[in-house]
């Protein structure tokens, strides 16, 4: 009897040390707000009831188990939803279905679809962090071959991509990162990497290409260089991104370059003040180009809870399109458009 207690006694002992090595968080965002556009197409203004004001709203379930010998694995599922009518926004897990194994010394291998390394080291010195709207994420996107015909489908607005493979360390203050999305043929291939720099300055490069279904021949190509650097409460953040594009006959289309400055001033403990500015044109249409200022306040009332407000004004030329533009669906052409947005971001 005494040996069946002392055997269960260490069959739950095992058990909870088990569980203990193993955790799973539900996380996300809700961000939603009112936008009001002074000029649209077909003439007019309006205002929307618009999510996504300064981050994505999202959902997701993430967690990782130890391995033991400083192994770990992980894994991420991640949705994309419209808060303000709850539909899904692409596929049930379209920002991330992955899994990896990470080791302190050797780095993180992660398979699936995932972030590529190239747009998070953008991250590091877009002027305004790649906020939701306003910012260097739609200069990233629509320059990525998202606006091309016969796109490939590993490629998803150039951020997120499918079919991956990567691989992620740091040393030391400096962060490496590449990933390969497998062609299978009617998909295509996606390399991207990613590099950054965290020290008394903050430095990043980022190259992307992405190359046709069906074909090794490169149909879009991504690089950015960039710096930032903080004194006290205020961060100064500069970028250039350059974007070539080409047509399903390989025949380029656009070769276009933004170049983006900003400056974060954190005038409380829970309040930043943004003012930012970024002109974007294309080298092959003289007439696409597109000049935005972008003044922004947040008020962080929690940890999880910020409300914000924020001011576009875009002064787009007359052929103007969406790749010069950082905002979401580009502005009106030959037109100086301002754009108003109110709202609240709650992580959970």
């Amino acid at each position: 009897m005494n040996k069946h207690l002392i055997a269960l006694a260490a069959l739950t002992l095992v058990s909870g040390m088990a569980a203990a090595q193993s955790s799973v968080t539900i996380y996300g965002n809700i961000d939603i707000g009112l936008l009001t556009q002074n000029k649209v197409a077909g003439g007019g203004s309006k205002t929307t009831m618009s999510g996504g004001g300064i981050a994505p709203s999202i959902w997701g379930f993430k967690g990782s188990e130890d391995l033991g010998g400083g192994l770990k694995a992980s894994f991420n599922l991640e949705g994309h939803y419209a808060p303000d009518t709850g539909a899904m926004v692409g596929p049930f897990f379209r920002r991330q279905s992955n899994v990896g194994l990470s080791s302190a010394n050797l780095g993180t291998l992660t398979l699936g679809n995932q972030y590529g390394p190239a747009v998070l080291a953008f991250a590091a010195t877009d002027p305004r962090g790649l906020r939701e709207n306003f910012s260097g994420l739609y200069s990233w996107a629509y320059n990525s071959g998202a606006l091309t015909a016969g796109n490939n489908t590993n490629n998803d607005v150039g951020v997120f991509l499918k079919n991956a493979v990567s691989y992620s360390n740091t040393f030391g203050p400096i962060g490496v990162g590449a990933a390969y999305s497998a062609s299978e043929k009617v998909n295509g291939s996606v390399y991207s990497l990613g590099l950054t720099y965290t020290g008394p300055v903050v430095l990043s490069a980022a190259y992307q290409t992405t190359n046709a279904p069906n074909t090794s021949k490169m149909i879009s190509k991504l690089y950015t260089l960039g710096a930032g650097y903080t004194m006290g409460d205020v961060t100064v953040k500069a970028n250039y991104l350059h974007g070539l594009n080409k047509d399903t006959s390989f025949v380029e289309t656009s070769k276009v370059s933004v170049f983006g400055l900003g400056l974060d001033w954190k005038t409380a403990s829970n309040n930043t003040v943004t003012a930012a500015i970024y002109s974007g044109k294309d080298k092959l249409n003289t007439t696409d180009k597109t000049t935005t200022l972008i003044l922004t306040d947040e008020y962080s009332l929690s940890k999880r809870t910020t409300l914000y407000g924020q001011l576009a004004f875009a002064n787009a030329k007359v052929g103007a399109t969406a790749r010069t533009s950082v905002v979401a669906g580009g502005t009106v052409p030959d037109a100086t458009t301002t754009l108003f947005n109110v709202g609240v971001k709650h992580s959970f």
